[in-house]
């Protein structure tokens, strides 16, 4: 199962759009590699395909120029640039490139951000097809639509440098131990972030941690609508976690159509005990990776969120700060 592009196509409209990339980036001390040149040819999505994307992606460029890059503030940036399809329906990649150690060297993953999904028609909903099964997509302009192209200021979501609070009842928690050690605080003393996540984000077959993702105000033009919504608050604990939110960032809740919250994470459909568990035999989520909700944020496999994980810290130790760049291309449909 996999993505085609034609290759007139890519050719042609990656040009443009790499051209226009180029001509934003003519500061930039590195030469950044275009649109054209980080579209594989497909995406694999019946099976993990970090290893084969990143190999054609080294066939073609040995850096991809995005590390210690000048931003519009002045300041070095290192950033991840997430390429999604117009049409929400298909997989994009995140490109990103290491600098020291035995992973050094440009990566690329297979990566959704078509947000909450149904597989009945609704009102404003877009029209999808996934290998022959008809989905509804909510749109971007809805708090877990898809995912909204622009620039995002990147931090890992863990505990020593969030309050990371889980968000699933106290039930759904109460045999999950491993979980709740992972985002519980190693250390006493007000963090300088607070983050609400959900369980599902962590895999159990590795210790990534989910990265958060604020909408730039700096770097982001006028495009988009960008105002405050803040969610509704009915019961204690919400209002306790948004008064915690809001003593750390008081425009958190300020972002393009009103959104926020946004993340980079990954799910437990990989999860050996899922894939053993005769109550999800057969599930399409299972099969494919393209059926998999994102509620509005971008996620990817276990083993890409890892590596994700090391290139925020390995540019966070070099200075810089970490940006996610999403960008919709037809390139990619």
């Amino acid at each position: 199962m996999s993505a085609r592009i034609s290759p007139f196509s890519r050719t042609l409209l990656g040009g443009i759009s790499g051209l226009f990339f180029l001509s934003c980036a003519a500061a930039h001390a590195a030469a950044v590699v275009a649109d054209a040149v980080l579209v594989p040819a497909s995406i694999p999505t019946d099976r993990p395909a970090h290893d084969e994307l990143t190999a054609a992606l080294r066939s073609r460029a040995a850096t991809l120029g995005l590390n210690g890059i000048p931003s519009s503030a002045g300041a070095s940036v290192s950033r991840a640039l997430v390429l999604l399809p117009s049409d929400r329906a298909q997989a994009g990649v995140v490109s990103f490139e290491l600098e020291e150690g035995p992973d050094a060297g440009p990566h690329q993953c297979e990566a959704l951000g078509r947000g909450v999904t149904s597989r009945s028609e609704r009102a404003g909903w877009v029209r999808g097809v996934i290998a022959g099964t008809t989905v509804y997509y909510a749109p971007m302009t809805e708090p877990d639509g898809a995912s909204v192209p622009g620039v995002y200021d990147a931090g890992l979501i863990s505990p020593e440098r969030c309050e990371v609070e889980l968000l699933n009842s106290p039930a759904d928690l109460a045999h999950d131990a491993d979980t709740k050690a992972r985002v519980a605080s190693k250390s006493s003393g007000r963090k300088p972030c607070y983050s609400g996540v959900w369980k599902h984000w962590y895999s159990r077959t590795n210790a990534a941690v989910p990265i958060d993702l604020r909408w730039s105000e700096t770097e982001n033009g006028s495009e988009r609508p960008v105002f405050e919504r803040r969610p509704e608050a009915a019961s204690a604990a919400a209002k306790s976690r948004m008064a915690k939110q809001l003593s750390r960032d008081p425009r958190y809740y300020v972002g393009p159509y009103g959104r926020s919250g946004f993340a980079l994470h990954t799910d437990r459909w990989e999860d050996p005990e899922r894939l053993n568990d005769p109550s999800y035999a057969g599930k399409y989520e299972s099969r494919d990776f393209r059926f998999r909700d994102t509620n509005g944020c971008v996620k990817v496999r276990p083993a890409c969120l890892l590596l994700l994980d090391e290139f925020v810290s390995e540019q966070e130790r070099l200075g810089r700060r970490v940006q996610f760049e999403l960008r919709e291309t037809p390139l990619l449909d």
